[in-house]
């Protein structure tokens, strides 16, 4: 045997015949294991619930947001139901022009409102739905306000066509029946700019001009009048005053009776005595029948 076989003779392991011994885990290594298997499982769990809570607070955010705008929406439109609209609603429907105005904004006036709405939900899905109620809701009340807003100005329209419709009437009655033609240039202007508050003030003085005229009139015919009666009753004097042809003076005193007078018709010895006028003594009556005057006889009485 050479060295060389018997270096490689030497070198040979025997391998062991029977079975194998196993080896046991360790029970550290088992228990770093399970450790770090709960921290990846406790780590995994806290991230996903992280996550969920990002989740809920920016759905309760856009809900809480779409409240606020919710709630600038209701109030306006509250304050237009219960201000302007209310007010208006209230207007004489002889003070429009077209009456239907007013029955189209009564009408709008008692909608029913969405009922409220809360973004108090336990979970996101939940809260992501009353966001998107609370949104409906903000819609309807920008809607309904706008929609209101276009038939309040609908009825302030029509209101101020009427206006407008009567200051023109006043202006063609009052033509020449007012004692200052300046109120009525006044007002036509403030008709022409379809302005409501300079045409009640023109329309006031107008009517302050007219009555002023009314008056004047009134005077000045009740003047003419008074003058007119005055002169009749001159006249009517007049006519019952004796002619220059004719007159008539009488006395009468101590028994004494005066007669002038010139006699229409008569023989000319009548008409000479008349022209000289007669005397006539009554002294029966006042010395009885103290002389005794028979026609045809001396009478000491001429």
């Amino acid at each position: 045997m050479t060295e060389k076989e018997k270096a490689i003779e030497d070198e040979t392991i025997e391998l062991p015949t029977g079975p194998a011994e196993k080896k046991k885990p360790h029970r550290g290594r088992i228990v770093v294991i399970t450790v770090a298997a709960l921290a990846l499982l406790a780590a995994g769990g806290i991230a996903w619930r992280t996550h969920e809570d990002r989740l809920m607070a920016e759905a309760r955010a856009d809900c809480a947001a779409e409240s606020e705008r919710l709630r600038v929406a209701t109030t306006a439109y509250d304050a237009l139901l219960n201000g302007k609209a209310a007010s208006m609603a209230k207007t004489d429907v002889k003070s429009v022009k077209d009456a239907k105005t007013l029955d189209v904004l009564s009408k709008a006036m008692k909608a029913s409102t969405p009922k409220t709405v809360s973004c108090k939900a336990d979970s996101r899905p939940g809260v992501q739905d009353a966001t998107k109620g609370v949104t409906a809701n903000a819609s309807w009340y920008k809607a309904h306000t706008k929609s209101l807003n276009g038939l309040v100005n609908a009825v302030e329209t029509s209101k101020l066509d009427k206006t407008v419709d009567d200051a023109n009437t006043l202006y063609k009655e009052t033509d020449g029946r007012v004692a200052d033609d300046k109120t009525r240039a006044s007002l036509m202007d403030a008709i022409r700019k379809r302005d409501a508050d300079a045409i009640a003030k023109a329309v006031k003085e107008v009517n302050e001009s007219k009555a002023a005229k009314e008056k004047a009139d009134a005077e000045a015919k009740a003047r003419a009048e008074q003058e007119a009666a005055a002169a009749a009753r001159q006249a009517q004097a007049r006519q019952s005053w004796p002619s220059s042809g004719s007159g008539h003076t009488g006395y009468t005193g101590n028994g004494y009776s005066g007669n002038t007078s010139t006699p229409s018709g008569g023989s000319p010895g009548a008409s000479s005595s008349g022209s000289t006028g007669s005397t006539h003594y009554s002294w029966e009556e006042n010395n009885g029948d103290q002389y005794d005057c028979k026609p045809g006889q001396f009478c000491p009485i001429g």
